[in-house]
């Protein structure tokens, strides 16, 4: 008996041994699990940069102020998406804060910036010529996913450090490969210096078009409202009778549309007008017409149109 005792005591104290351990795991499986995470999530974010840097510099630039960079010119054409440089005004339903606590507005701040992504802008696809392409065919799941994860949770001083340093990087390489005697130019591929990704020069005429031309006026002398970058109409006060037409167009880069909510009218802009008619039944009096893109009528897309009596 003694011998068995002996074991049953080995074995209890190995049990006993296995559970300690076992209770330890589980207690630390939060933790552990947090570290798994987190590595993922900067994994995701080092994924984005590197695609940002691909994809969405030229247009958005290193900081990811787009178009309200007014220090550049030529301005990029990108909307904002590093929204310190101007936060969304939450009142206005429309608007969209990409970066927040607030588990509603990371909802749509996602479903948003994956939209845009997968469709481009105008989303509509019958729309050739859009202001921003649609990656839906080119990105996979996995790349669209961590594009918007970068937007909703990076630093844009992190993103803005790799985007010059990848741009630096390039410059040495094109100069390395265009003289491969230039030692300098070859070793500063492997240590570039930093460089800021210069807006390229737009290419006016870029379809064989003529560069002056503008659509300032439509035939027939219609009446022909423009939507300008970043946030202007041609006009801001129109007066038309109920019936009559107008023709809008998008004369930027940037989206644009045309609203006029009281009037139920909501149209997206192209670069070929839009012929808009006046409902017959429209009474008398003053509407607001505005662009209706998050940022775009706070920023000053805002006009009246004053219907007439016949």
């Amino acid at each position: 008996m003694g011998a068995v005792q002996k074991l049953a005591t080995v074995v209890i104290i190995g049990l006993v041994a296995m559970a300690t351990v076992l209770v330890v795991y589980l207690a630390d499986e939060p933790s552990r699990r947090g570290g798994e995470s987190t590595e993922q999530e900067a994994l995701a974010l080092e994924r984005g940069t590197a695609l940002y840097i691909t994809y969405c510099l030229q247009c958005h630039g290193p900081s990811g102020y787009g178009a309200a960079n007014e220090g550049e010119e030529p301005r990029r054409v990108g909307a904002v998406l590093n929204q310190s440089i101007r936060p969304p005004d939450l009142s206005t339903p429309t608007n969209v804060q990409f970066q927040s606590d607030d588990p509603v507005q990371q909802d749509r701040a996602e479903d948003y910036i994956r939209y845009s992504l997968l469709y481009g802008k105008p989303s509509d696809p019958r729309v050739a010529n859009k202001v921003m392409p649609a990656f839906g065919q080119e990105l996979n799941v996995e790349e669209i996913n961590d594009l918007v994860y970068l937007v909703m949770y990076g630093d844009w001083n992190y993103i803005y450090n790799e985007a010059v340093l990848s741009t630096g990087e390039s410059v040495a390489q094109a100069e390395c490969d265009a003289d491969p005697s230039n030692t300098e130019a070859c070793e500063a591929v492997e240590h570039p210096e930093p460089v800021y990704p210069t807006v390229p020069p737009e290419d006016s005429a870029g379809d064989g078009g003529d560069p002056e031309a503008s659509p300032a006026s439509s035939e027939g002398g219609s009446t022909l409202l423009e939507a300008l970058d970043p946030y202007e109409w041609s006009e801001t006060e129109l007066s038309f009778q109920p019936g009559d037409t107008i023709e809008v167009v998008n004369a930027g880069v940037s989206q644009h549309n045309f609203v006029v909510e009281e009037l139920g009218i909501q149209e997206d802009l192209t670069a070929e007008p839009i012929a808009i008619t006046i409902p017959e039944d429209a009474a008398p009096g003053e509407y607001e017409f505005i662009c209706s893109i998050p940022g775009h009528a706070e920023n000053g897309m805002v006009g009246t149109l004053t219907i007439e009596a016949p």
